[in-house]
């Protein structure tokens, strides 16, 4: 469990971000949740796997493959 706070950052098709205390991650959605821009720059809770095997264009964080987020 991950929890910072999200934010959106509009480079490349832009791309959603988790600022935690412990670093950045550049989220990773497979069902991305409809109300997700009612939450930015607010604390979230994420669920999700670190993918240390994977780089982005982006280059916005660690990729976390999110299973399931919300407002804490």
């Amino acid at each position: 469990m991950f929890t910072g706070t999200l934010r959106f950052i509009d480079i490349e098709t832009g791309v959603w971000q988790l600022v935690t205390p412990q670093g950045k991650y550049q989220l990773r959605f497979k069902n991305r949740p409809a109300d997700l821009k009612t939450l930015e720059g607010k604390t979230v809770q994420v669920r999700g796997t670190v993918r240390d095997d994977l780089m982005t264009t982006t280059m916005a964080g660690t990729v976390l493959e999110v299973e399931s987020l919300g407002a804490s």
